[in-house]
């Protein structure tokens, strides 16, 4: 029986995310005729909706059937991985609507590279946080130095090797070589390696721990010689950062680690517990939550420096955002890693030819009515429980 629950949780999270996905597009098909970056606005909300729907999509039908059980049980973890991977694959025809090029083979390359690079040390947090002990002991220092070894061995590039293993990755071609060594040699920059990754997204980044340069196929496809080269200056001014960035960078990159201690916290000094952990992650957050822009600025202006023409880097920049889709002016807070692109090529000296785009919304209104849906599921569950409590206490009351 809890297979059926596994599977029933796989396919009921991947067609309701397809089903939230396709309606939220239909602002977007309709602008067929806009400009690029009003086709990019109204697409962010539906792509922020896919995004928190891999996690409350799992996590609605979690509470639903605990509501319609009223009995938790173990199983409800591997439920809810279920219908994890059941929202990340109703994704799919979204993203093949979007970009036409893709097949599942494809995508699935991007998701597993795009996803392990971005979000790896989230696979050893929740392992932390499922075998982490409630008391106490040689468990709880086995567990937490699990988590810091391979988190750290992520961050010294074991996802990348694997990805290489997987051939998803590959050395750079001799263009990007070619690239790569003049800038390095202009700027002074030590590179340990530069690498080449497959799929429709076009980007770029630096992996200053190792030291390493990653482009991907798309955005030396796009690019010419002078546009790769302008980005490649961006990320290779984030190897010169210093020591002291590097170890803010390595600190946000822990920010989850107080939260795997949730069990024992919790078992020792119940809510208050809970707090702290929290509290001591938000101070983490908050200790480091300005040096991603500033970093993201700071590259800036190395590349508009070291550009060989006036508004190549600017260029540069507006052709990977019209290829990925992203806002000229996105609906992330003012804190977030990237300034917008808007305010980016300000900043380089190139005015865009068209007027500031406005802010995009949140979320859509599908994406609107299962975040209100899961917020009356959580109350009718508490309502229940505390009803169920109160017989219990009373079983010859009313």
């Amino acid at each position: 029986m809890p297979l059926v629950w596994v599977i029933v949780h796989f396919i009921a999270a991947g067609l309701l995310a397809a089903l939230v996905n396709h309606l939220g597009l239909r602002a977007w098909r309709r602008a067929e005729a806009a400009h690029w970056t009003e086709r990019a606005r109204l697409l962010w909300p539906v792509r922020y909706t896919a995004g928190i729907n891999l996690f409350m999509l799992p996590g609605f039908l979690v509470a639903l059937h605990v509501s319609w059980d009223l009995q938790p049980t173990p199983e409800l973890i591997a439920e809810g991985v279920a219908g994890l991977l059941g929202s990340l694959l109703g994704c799919y025809p979204m993203e093949r609507e979007i970009f036409p090029g893709y097949n599942f083979a494809g995508w699935s390359r991007q998701v597993v590279a795009g996803g392990g690079l971005r979000f790896g040390g989230l696979l050893a947090f929740f392992a932390a946080l499922i075998f982490m002990p409630a008391r106490v002991g040689w468990g709880v220092a086995l567990v937490a130095a699990g988590y810091l070894i391979f988190h750290g061995l992520i961050q010294w590039g074991l996802f990348r090797q694997l990805l290489r293993l997987a051939r998803m990755l590959k050395p750079a071609g001799p263009r990007l070589q070619e690239i790569v060594a003049d800038g390095a040699a202009r700027m002074g920059v030590r590179v340990r390696s530069t690498w080449e990754l497959g799929g429709m997204t076009a980007n770029a980044l630096a992996l200053p721990v190792t030291r390493e340069l990653i482009f991907t196929e798309r955005l030396l496809a796009i690019c010419n010689d002078e546009e790769v080269a302008a980005i490649c200056t961006h990320e290779l001014a984030h190897l010169t950062e210093s020591k002291a960035v590097l170890a803010g960078r390595l600190l946000r990159s822990f920010s989850f680690f107080p939260l795997i201690f949730v069990n024992p916290a919790v078992q020792y000094w119940g809510l208050p517990g809970l707090l702290v952990l929290y509290a001591a992650m938000l101070l983490i957050l908050a200790a480091t939550r300005r040096l991603p822009q500033a970093m993201e600025k700071r590259a800036d202006a190395a590349a508009v420096r070291e550009q060989t023409n006036e508004g190549v880097y600017a260029r540069a920049l507006e052709k990977l955002y019209q290829a990925n889709q992203t806002p000229a002016v996105s609906g992330r807070n003012k804190h977030a890693a990237h300034p917008h692109l808007y305010d980016r090529m300000t900043a380089a000296g190139v005015t865009p030819d068209y007027p500031r785009p406005a802010r995009p919304r949140k979320l859509t209104g599908a994406g609107w009515a299962l975040v209100f849906g899961w917020a009356a599921l959580l109350v009718a569950s508490w309502a229940l429980a505390i009803v169920f409590a109160l017989r219990g206490a009373n079983p010859d009351g009313p």
